[in-house]
């Protein structure tokens, strides 16, 4: 994920209660350093995040606890994977199961990178197996085609998967080949390919036309179109960085949002425009012992009920609207420091779920390892509850099924040990 990558550091063990709970009561709207805000600092040694107040910024909205405590957010086990995976692909089919694809094994220096596939079905809380990919995959992307078929594309790994085991990280190449997996056959078989050199760590997202777009790190975007197998490039969006996010908006348009800023994608000019998600200057910004919470680029982008996107980034909040353009601050939940790498799930009702990644814990970069923080959050009322996973995950899968719970499955735990567990958050 280029110089957003996520750093796993020897700091291990679980949060204590007082760390994991520690935003109840100090949950404040501040600003996103990926809308473009500035970074203010304090002599806070506080371990509980704090907000440095602006005397020209008014909060657009304050998030509040409810009067009476919710209960925690809370997991219940389900059933494991065949094999441990992190960094895989998880996909909702149209029979209510869930396609667990690729993902891979760290181990030391070698990483074992994997083509095999997995289904959980609700109903039983089972995974069984399913088919190969012709590849094996991690940090590939998985879109779900109108005709329910699965579309898989690029990734890091092995054009042949006999000879990803153990395979250092030079050795591992940047795929540009593409496969569907056919839920009523349990096969992938392989389709066209992309049209340049494309970095894992990619986007894509079904477009309403039925073609999918893809967007990488660098240069021009793709699209492919199913009916003839085959990507043709668009327009060219410059170099992204990391943390691609793509999210198609209510008129057509795509926000695609990297490392080095923000851009509208759209289908009837095949162009990317450059945007500003500028906050203002003096937003204020969090502390947490002593340091300024920093703000980068977002790590999720939510599309909200009412047309704006939810941003998340370090444990800020933001909202895009694309109807007016503008970027509001909505509030740090974060539970500790820099919050990284979660996962964000829209809910029937209209809430947010954040879970797993990593805390940054301190000025020394102190680190979480894998983190079972969870925040629910209700972007109407900017009320949050606080809760944890079973199990600390960084890399996981998020799925939302259709009785409205959501399937985290795999990742890394504290230790960096690869996971075959999964949980479901039953709301």
């Amino acid at each position: 994920m280029g110089m957003f990558e996520s750093r796993r550091v020897a700091v291990r063990g679980p949060l204590s209660p007082g760390l994991r709970f520690a935003l109840v009561g100090v949950v404040a709207a501040i600003g996103l350093a990926g809308c473009g805000s500035t970074t203010s600092s304090s002599a806070s040694t506080s371990a509980t995040p704090s907000v440095i107040a602006s005397s020209t910024v008014i909060p657009s909205a304050t998030p509040a606890l409810s009067p009476t405590p919710a209960p925690p957010v809370s997991f219940v086990a389900t059933g494991s994977m065949h094999a441990a995976r992190s960094d895989a692909t998880a996909t909702l089919l149209k029979n209510g199961k869930v396609l667990i694809a690729g993902g891979n094994a760290d181990h030391d220096l070698v990483s074992t990178v994997y083509a095999s596939s997995e289904l959980y079905d609700p109903a039983t809380g089972k995974f069984t197996k399913t088919g190969s990919m012709t590849a094996a995959r991690t940090d590939a992307t998985a879109s779900l085609l109108p005709d329910g078929r699965v579309l898989i594309v690029g990734g890091e790994g092995c054009s042949d998967p006999k000879h990803c085991t153990n395979v250092y990280a030079e050795d591992l190449e940047n795929l540009v080949s593409a496969e569907i997996y056919d839920p009523a056959t349990g096969k992938f078989v392989r389709t066209g390919s992309m049209v340049g050199s494309t970095p894992n760590a990619a986007a894509a997202v079904l477009m309403p036309d039925d073609r999918v777009l893809f967007v990488g790190q660098v240069a021009w975007g793709e699209l492919y179109d199913a009916a003839t197998g085959k990507f043709v490039r668009t327009g060219n969006v410059g170099n992204l960085g990391g943390s691609i996010i793509a999210t198609l908006l209510p008129d057509g348009k795509v926000l695609v949002t990297g490392a080095y800023g923000a851009h509208l994608y759209d289908e009837t000019s095949g162009k990317f425009t450059t945007i500003s998600l500028s906050l203002p200057a003096g937003t204020p910004s969090a502390t947490y012992k002593g340091q300024a919470v920093p703000r980068d680029a977002p790590y999720t982008a939510t599309l909200l009920p009412d047309g704006r996107v939810l941003l998340f980034e370090g444990g800020y909040l933001a909202t895009y609207d694309p109807a007016t353009g503008a970027c509001t601050d909505a509030g740090f939940i974060s539970p500790g420091g820099e919050w990284i790498y979660p996962t964000a799930t829209l809910l029937p009702d209209g809430t947010v779920l954040f879970e797993g990644g990593e805390l940054k814990l301190g000025p020394d970069d102190e680190s979480s390892g894998s983190t079972n923080a969870v925040v629910l959050y209700d972007p109407t009322s900017g009320h949050a509850r606080m809760g944890s996973t079973q199990v600390a995950r960084l890399d996981q899968t998020a799925t939302l099924l259709p009785d409205g719970s959501v399937l985290i499955a795999g990742g890394e735990d504290k230790d960096g040990n690869v996971l075959a567990s999964a949980e479901l958050f039953k709301p």
